[in-house]
């Protein structure tokens, strides 16, 4: 299914309840949008006049209520995208190429895409027995461990000990067609190494992890969230008569009605934060050295950091990462973005009662980009550099003023890089 970038246009009606936009250096504007034509975004403030923006400054245009999740425990089916598109599913069907999905919410809605044809397809995973935490982890395992050469068949089978407990086994091969006319319905696999296929009954596939052919892709422009929690890469949106149809960068095609839209995320096809990206190189030495966190404190908590030091009040960070002194951390950039930017401070966890002071050095391989030393209880140090033109950005983090490295580390929350 071949997609072509066409011209990103959207444009809200005044009954609309009020589209709040936020920009990546924390611009708030109130109002409504006008239009968004390539990679330029103009927004009707409700003061009046209007204003052009790049979207590529933009982290985030609300327009709806905000998205509600399924609720903890319920099983139910996820299905990812190749681009990374995630939705939540009362039911699949596999219909030949094709898969359709009836999605979960108050007014359920079916999706199709396309499974695989001889060009690729959309779907890279799905896991049907979400909402079971420890099969949700199996499942993790099973896509962290797969060898990328094969599709993944993934059944649930029982442990021969006393308890039976439930886990998720993975079986290499290849997937085929599915027949949805068949009772129960079946899906063609031809496990690896074997020379014949065989018709799999559906209610046997928990899941399916599949190799796909690897295609020019157009580049995200945003990602869209529904109202029920579905999250859409969108390399194109367009208005429609009832709301939004977007092209998503794997391909395929989706419909929203407008009160289905919560939120345009663009940070998605400009931001990529440091937790979310795999080091290029790592170090971690010196005293009783220990594995950096992602997203975390080093105690696996959230990160706070001290926002108030004469009040002692800190602020919670939902990305970022923590490193121990002495570590040295590396990310390839390949010169595609222009700002480096993080809060960098000691984690204020009350549980964290050890001193810590660091200097911390941030660099391209050649000269050094930034550097400042952080101590525990200061305020959370603003870092904003430019990193255009980096190919590889390398954050060296070592104790200051101290004999050994213990209890020395620095938090850099939001650490990301912004194009």
């Amino acid at each position: 299914m071949r997609i072509t970038c066409t011209l990103l246009a959207l444009a809200l009606a005044s009954s609309l309840p009020a589209a709040e936009l936020t920009t990546l250096d924390g611009k708030k504007l109130t109002g409504e949008i006008v239009s968004i034509t390539g990679s330029d975004l103009t927004f009707k403030p409700a003061a009046g006049g209007e204003e052009k923006l790049l979207v590529t400054t933009i982290a985030a245009i609300t327009t709806g209520q905000a998205a509600k999740g399924v609720e903890s425990g319920k099983k139910h089916t996820v299905v990812e995208l190749t681009d990374g598109s995630v939705f939540r599913c009362q039911s699949i069907t596999v219909k030949g190429k094709m898969l359709e999905m009836k999605l979960m919410g108050a007014s359920p809605r079916t999706v199709t895409v396309l499974l695989r044809d001889d060009e690729g397809g959309a779907v890279f995973s799905i896991n049907r027995e979400a909402g079971d935490l420890k099969l949700e982890q199996d499942f993790r395992n099973i896509l962290r461990n797969r060898r990328k050469a094969y599709d993944v068949w993934v059944k649930k089978d029982k442990s021969k000990t006393e308890d039976t407990k439930e886990f998720l086994d993975p079986v290499e091969g290849t997937f085929g067609d599915g027949d949805d006319a068949a009772e129960p319905p079946t899906i063609k696999f031809t496990i690896s190494g074997a020379g014949e296929s065989t018709a799999l009954r559906m209610p046997v596939v928990v899941g399916m992890v599949l190799n796909q052919k690897v295609k020019v892709a157009a580049p995200a422009v945003c990602k869209v969230i529904d109202t029920d929690a579905n999250e859409i890469i969108a390399q194109a949106v367009a208005k429609t008569p009832k709301g939004y149809t977007i092209n998503t960068v794997s391909g395929a095609k989706i419909d929203l009605d407008e009160k289905q839209v919560s939120k345009f995320d663009f940070a998605a096809g400009s931001v990529k934060y440091l937790s979310d990206l795999e080091p290029a190189a790592l170090d971690e030495s010196g005293t009783d050295p220990e594995h950096y966190q992602k997203d975390k404190n080093l105690d696996r908590q959230p990160i706070q950091l001290v926002s108030d030091p004469t009040t002692g009040r800190a602020e919670t960070y939902p990305k970022g990462i923590t490193l121990k002194a002495k570590t040295v951390i590396s990310y390839d950039l390949k010169g595609a973005y222009k700002t480096f930017r993080a809060l960098a401070g000691v984690d204020a966890d009350k549980q964290n009662e050890a001193p810590s002071q660091v200097k911390v050095t941030i660099d391209d391989g050649m000269q050094v980009i930034w550097s400042g030393v952080i101590k525990k209880g200061e305020k959370a140090k603003d870092v904003n550099v430019a990193v255009q033109n980096v190919d590889r950005l390398r954050i060296t983090v070592e104790s200051d003023g101290s004999v050994t490295d213990l209890g020395n580390q620095v938090s850099l929350a939001n650490a990301r890089v912004v194009k």
